[in-house]
């Protein structure tokens, strides 16, 4: 009985020990190799399965920026659907929505700036940023998309407030249409024509890279 205790019994702590510090080193090492930089851009390595990179992820950056401009325009969303819900009269509706705009609106766009930030960090958490050394690594992959998301949201969230939910207003009977919009559309194309020259910028730059890597 003692034989077969010493053998189906637990590990020695040693043998724990080492294999707790072999799952950490396997760990970090696949997390390490997963990018690399080469000349301050990015150079993707695959190792068993494909992952998706960063570069080429245009429809997370389009999820996380309509976040960013929905949140950002709750202010002016929130009026029109209380009238539409019956639940408050047009002037009440009104002036709730010259509360929320004229006194919160930056505490609004500050919600939004904050839900974009989030987004980004478990998108790069699942992607094996999960250290702040691993952050300096990618920085520029972090940077690069973090703009990007910023730009196309400012855009999004222009195009949504000041055209679709001004008109939207007008619409259903608030008193909207003695402000003057008409900056928001030139704005919002600005915004985002900016967007398309930094993704085409970094589909660029991602390629070159690659072309250089595959060099005999």
């Amino acid at each position: 009985m003692s034989e077969r205790q010493g053998s189906g019994g637990h590990a020695p702590p040693l043998a724990g020990a080492a294999l707790r510090a072999r799952a950490r080193r396997l760990c970090r090492a696949r997390a390490a190799v997963s990018c690399r930089w080469r000349g301050g851009g990015l150079s993707s390595i695959f190792i068993g399965m494909p992952q998706p990179q960063e570069a080429d992820d245009p429809g997370r950056v389009w999820i996380f920026s309509a976040i960013f401009g929905l949140v950002a325009g709750l202010c002016c969303l929130t009026p029109i659907v209380l009238v539409l819900l019956g639940v408050a009269t047009i002037s009440a509706a009104n002036s709730l929505g010259n509360v929320l705009y004229g006194e919160y609106r930056w505490a609004f766009r500050a919600a939004a700036l904050a839900s974009l930030v989030a987004a980004i960090v478990v998108h790069f958490r699942r992607r094996g940023v999960c250290t702040l050394d691993e952050a300096r690594r990618r920085r520029n992959a972090i940077l690069n998309f973090s703009v990007l998301a910023l730009i196309l949201g400012i855009g999004i969230y222009i195009f949504w407030t000041y055209i679709i939910l001004h008109y939207w207003g007008i619409a259903v009977g608030l008193p909207w249409s003695g402000y003057d919009e008409s900056w928001a559309t030139p704005a919002a194309i600005l915004a985002f024509s900016s967007a398309l020259v930094v993704y085409l910028a970094r589909r660029f730059s991602a390629h070159r890279h690659e072309a250089v890597r595959s060099r005999p």
